[in-house]
């Protein structure tokens, strides 16, 4: 049995290396586990363009539509005037540094205001804010009963949450309800998850019993609500200040628009970007 499941591994991996051999320039490329890289067509000609830095690089904080908003930006025209590709990747927010800011690392970042000048105090200097999602209403989601804000409820639970600790919606809004209600830690059981969609499937299968989050991820089974926050901000996106080609940063708001699906019915701001 073990022979098997490693041969069949090893012509998995020839498979894998045939394909990757025949894709062309244009195509997506799954890079590391973290990201997504795509060239647009005719990279491999010179760009004259003074601004011209290779690839385009967003930083999300979610795997979500990466390839297709890599794949969208690498047919666009202002991308291939500029760059050579578009690299879409994810990583914990933490990850972020104060130098990846100061030395411009990432030409779109996706995250909290107040984290990045936290990091770096001065960030107007170097990133301009793009696209923001607000008044975004937060639940407590449960598939057994309409959940109420007492510690007798929350005892026993198993709750879901993001591992990210800066993650507003997926782990600070939640441990401030239960602290509003004075539910000590030890009265429910935190379960931990890498990313969103890890959160959700798991709720879902009722291997939890209670996440905080937005309605865009409902299921088809019933799913009782109660109101945490109505104001909340869902999403931010910061671009490099030194990108200010209007018809790119209406490119890549157009490529966010992806998004749009994980904040259902939340408005949207465009900043910097004119009409876009």
């Amino acid at each position: 049995m073990r022979l098997a499941v490693l041969t069949g591994a090893g012509v998995l991996c020839l498979l894998i290396l045939f394909a990757v051999s025949r894709q062309t320039s244009s195509a997506v490329e799954l890079g590391h586990y973290y990201q997504h890289v795509c060239d647009v067509p005719g990279s491999e000609q010179t760009v004259t363009n003074l601004d011209y830095r290779g690839r385009l690089r967003l930083l999300l904080v979610s795997p979500a539509m990466a390839d297709e908003i890599a794949s969208l930006l690498c047919g666009r025209a202002s991308v291939i005037e500029q760059f050579s590709g578009v690299e879409v990747s994810w990583r914990p927010r933490m990850e972020l540094s104060a130098n990846d800011l100061v030395n411009e690392h990432y030409d779109v970042i996706w995250n909290r205001e107040h984290f990045l000048t936290g990091l770096l105090p001065d960030l107007h200097l170097y990133y301009d804010t793009l696209l923001q999602y607000d008044n975004y209403s937060v639940y407590w989601l449960s598939l057994q009963s309409t959940p109420v804000l007492t510690a007798e409820y929350f005892r026993g639970k198993r709750i879901g949450l993001l591992s990210d600790v800066s993650s507003h919606t997926h782990h600070l809004l939640a441990l401030r309800s239960l602290r509003t209600i004075n539910t000590p830690q030890s009265d429910f059981v935190p379960v931990f998850f890498e990313n969103a969609s890890d959160l959700y499937s798991s709720f879902y299968r009722g291997d939890i019993d209670l996440i905080t989050g937005g309605l865009a991820f409902q299921a088809g089974q019933p799913v009782y609500k109660t109101l945490l926050d109505d104001s909340a901000t869902a999403a931010t996106f910061f671009i490099r200040k030194q990108l200010h080609q209007q018809a790119l940063r209406c490119d890549i708001v157009d490529a966010l628009q992806l998004l749009t699906p994980l904040w259902q019915g939340i408005q949207s701001h465009s900043k910097g970007s004119g009409d876009c």
